[in-house]
């Protein structure tokens, strides 16, 4: 008959601490390696040499490097989020538009990299869809189609992809001319401006 002995829970307390570390030290590595290269052009044995754990040991936490971008991808853009659902929803919806985007407007310019690899697809072609960003999408449809209901624009899903390509654009210049001296207020500059231009005022009748 054998004895079947449980581990202590200070030893498998300690092994977690110590499976959390590794991760985290993977992870910050990667994103120095992200922000150095301007993308996900870094190797997975520079990574190694950078982090100090072993190519295996990346692979044992992560699956491959896709897996270890999308992994710090959804820590970021969580935060985004979290920032997002903060916000106040009021009975404004061009407000609580203009509210969302200048959040994303400041982690772009904060983030370029991250902002970025938001949008780009994996090498086995698909798009990099994490939880953080379904999230992201639930805050900007509802404004948008409140203000194409009430007249104000004049179609909700051209206006998003409006905002997105200024949003990309406004990133990827960051990161191409990075010494450039970019006014401080760009992105909320542009968004302004992109919103007055494709909304309508709000008529008498909608006010009241």
């Amino acid at each position: 008959m054998s004895l079947q002995l449980d581990t202590p829970p200070g030893i498998e307390h300690r092994r977690a601490r110590q499976r959390e570390e590794a991760r985290r030290t993977i992870l910050d590595a990667t994103e120095l390696l992200l922000i150095e290269s301007g993308g996900f052009d870094f190797s997975i044995r520079s990574l190694s040499k950078r982090c100090g754990y072993s190519a295996p040991t990346v692979y044992h936490y992560f699956g491959d490097k896709d897996g270890l971008i999308d992994a710090l991808l959804e820590e970021r853009v969580a935060g985004l989020a979290d920032a997002i659902e903060h916000l106040p929803v009021t009975h404004d919806a061009l407000a609580d538009l203009r509210a969302v985007l200048k959040v994303f407007v400041g982690f772009s310019a904060a983030h370029p990299t991250f902002y970025r690899l938001m949008w780009t697809v994996s090498s086995r072609g698909q798009t990099r869809t994490t939880p953080a960003l379904e999230r992201l999408r639930a805050r900007v449809g509802p404004p948008l189609d409140a203000l194409a209901r009430s007249g104000r624009l004049a179609d909700a899903e051209s206006a998003g992809q409006m905002i997105w390509a200024l949003l990309h654009g406004l990133s990827a210049l960051r990161v191409i001319e990075p010494a450039h001296p970019w006014v401080p207020n760009l992105g909320e500059l542009a968004i302004e401006t992109l919103l007055r231009g494709m909304t309508q005022p709000e008529s008498d009748e909608a006010s009241r």
